[in-house]
């Protein structure tokens, strides 16, 4: 269904609206990746590789899918597993909960996955984004959809740095919107990039006004020093289960705690926190669990622990 403004929308012209999808649609044919998920309209599958797509790179989300896939390949399959197995496969892909809302909605779907915008933003996880390149790649429907490289597309094209929604309803054609909107990601993430664009390989440079993006400020990551425990015996390793709500809920992790001998310091960034964890070797407290090597590889964890365990434990072997 065409979206309704309030304020007239952007003035195209129909040669322009001609050339800018004809161009577009073109040059995809020719030159889009070969991706696990291209190539299928099964919606399922389609829903998993957007959620996975959220806030991380394609180079990162294709092995995570194809695990994905082999383990859960069906809506039904999904909603029959538990929770626990779910967070074990997103393990290390972070946001965990857009695993969690996964099995939420599949849970509460029943067999289908719905096929309309309207539908869709019913789901948990899902926004309008998400709900229109589900609805178009999956079923065919005229829906528009707006992600970080198509603004930039937008921006530069039409020298237009807003309305970017309105745009992208009146550009998309009666036909063909799955590939119309995968070619509108796919030009943003190889050739409009956000530093030193390909302008020369653009199949939109004859009718680009090459429009100026805002200048992006990022605020300094905080720094955070973090200590957990390493408690082994009889080669088994102790871990606390954190609570059932909040962050990272239900994951096994290392215990907290700040004595012992240093074992490992490594460093990673979570949204806008550089991290430093300080392994130490530590006693059993609290309440927790003892598990095997072999047990470690079925339980869900933390990414920075998971990669502080397996360093530590393969240099004892």
């Amino acid at each position: 269904m065409a979206q309704r403004f309030h304020n007239p929308p952007p003035a195209v012209n129909v040669k322009t609206r001609r050339a800018f999808r004809v161009g577009l649609l073109r040059w995809y044919r020719r030159h889009r990746r070969a991706l696990p998920w291209r190539g299928t309209a099964d919606p399922y599958h389609v829903w998993v590789s957007e959620i996975m797509l959220q806030q991380t790179r394609v180079e990162t989300v294709r092995a995570y899918y194809e695990r994905w896939i082999r383990a859960l390949p069906t809506l039904a399959a999904l909603a029959r597993a538990r929770l626990p197995r779910v967070l074990k496969l997103w393990e290390g892909l972070g946001y965990y909960s857009r695993a969690r809302n996964l099995h939420r909605a599949a849970r509460q779907l029943r067999g289908r996955v719905p096929g309309t915008v309207a539908e869709l933003q019913q789901l948990p996880g899902i926004g309008r984004y998400t709900a229109g390149a589900i609805a178009s790649i999956a079923f065919g429907q005229r829906a528009p959809v707006v992600d970080g490289n198509v603004a930039r597309v937008f921006t530069r094209v039409f020298a237009r740095p807003d309305r970017h929604w309105e745009l992208a309803e009146i550009l998309l054609p009666a036909r063909n919107c799955g590939d119309f909107n995968q070619a509108l990601m796919e030009l943003g993430a190889l050739v409009c990039l956000p530093v030193q664009p390909r302008c020369e390989k653009c199949p939109l440079r004859g009718i680009c006004r090459r429009g100026r993006l805002p200048a992006r400020r990022f605020p300094p990551l905080r720094q955070v020093t973090e200590t957990a425990l390493l408690i082994q015996r009889d080669g088994r390793v102790w871990l606390r289960q954190r609570p059932a709500t909040g962050l990272l809920a239900g994951f096994w992790e290392l215990p907290a705690g700040r004595s012992g001998k240093l074992l490992l310091t490594l460093r990673h960034v979570i949204t806008n926190r550089q991290i430093t964890l300080q392994v130490r070797a530590g006693r059993p407290r609290g309440s927790g669990r003892w598990f095997s090597r072999r047990q470690l590889q079925s339980v869900a964890m933390p990414a920075a622990h998971r990669r502080a365990l397996e360093q530590i434990l393969s240099e004892h072997v």
